[in-house]
């Protein structure tokens, strides 16, 4: 019975098309094999009916995700989504439900409705106000710098449809989100595995600083993926092609990209002297090839 309800949750990863007559080749399968069993002709039994649900799901995996889908479903937009979801999730697993960012933001709105009363003229010195802005400095300052090098970076999208911007949308997000979070939750647990106050502060400033970069690289990333994906399918355009010279003014350096679906044609300028990214879609008749 156990084989039997490990057969039907592999059958639930074979393509519909195929799952019923996958369902009964594999049952068949197995009730040989118990009968093979019984009659004693097979040693190990168990062993042998956990290597015939093993190979089950083995070939019903290849049969969804064979080597063309699985790289077809890595190109697309999917793959981006999935990976930013399952970091998300394993994120709020290993930091106990983002405990730290919760923890600043307890004390940012203590620190703003209850600050501490003054001595005579002077304000009280209040810690709280070192570790809010200690958090909020460098994320706007990452927000400002993953600008200016979009800016910088002549990353023009050209006008596509509203999936293709929603898209873009979504990276962006979770650039905005995802990054921060993982910079305080990973600050705070090396903050405190560090017993020594010189080093902590030190710590402190080596995070900050792998923080802006690692969100400028992101930011770069989010807007580079999105120039080199088709505007139809989303997918990541294959085949590049360089052509023209880097010392030429007339014929400057362009990189050309193909949709593997014959959607069109991606032309990329490498250098300032470029008239920037030009689509070209192709006709139905280019996807047979």
């Amino acid at each position: 019975m156990l084989c039997r309800w490990l057969l039907r949750i592999a059958g639930r990863l074979a393509p519909r098309a195929v799952r019923s007559e996958w369902s009964k080749r594999w049952n068949s399968r197995l009730c040989n094999l118990c009968i093979l069993v019984d009659r004693g002709e097979v040693a190990g039994d168990r062993a042998e009916l956990m290597l015939l649900c093993s190979d089950a799901l083995s070939n019903a995996f290849w049969l969804r995700f064979n080597r063309a889908g699985l790289r077809h479903w890595v190109l697309g937009p999917q793959f981006v989504m999935a990976l930013a979801a399952a970091g998300a999730i394993l994120l709020t697993l290993l930091s106990r439900g983002f405990h730290a960012t919760r923890f600043i933001v307890d004390t940012a709105i203590e620190w703003n409705i209850e600050p501490l009363g003054a001595i005579g003229r002077h304000p009280r010195y209040d810690p709280r106000g070192d570790m809010v802005v200690g958090h909020v400095v460098p994320i706007v300052m990452a927000l400002a710098i993953g600008a200016a090098l979009v800016a910088v970076g002549r990353l023009s999208l050209g006008r596509y449809g509203w999936r293709y911007w929603l898209y873009l949308a979504v990276k962006i997000v979770a650039v905005i989100v995802l990054v921060p979070l993982l910079w305080v939750e990973g600050s705070h647990w090396l903050w405190y595995l560090v017993a020594h106050e010189g080093l902590r502060v030190l710590l402190g400033a080596l995070c900050a600083l792998a923080f802006l970069a690692g969100f400028s690289m992101a930011a770069l990333w989010a807007f580079t993926d999105q120039r080199r994906r088709c505007p139809v399918c989303l997918r990541l355009l294959a085949r590049p092609v360089t052509m023209g010279s880097w010392a030429s003014t007339f014929d400057p350096v362009t990189t050309e990209f193909l949709c593997d679906d014959g959607h069109g044609a991606l032309s990329h300028a490498e250098n300032e002297m470029g008239e920037g990214d030009r689509w070209v879609s192709l006709d139905a008749s280019w996807r047979e090839f």
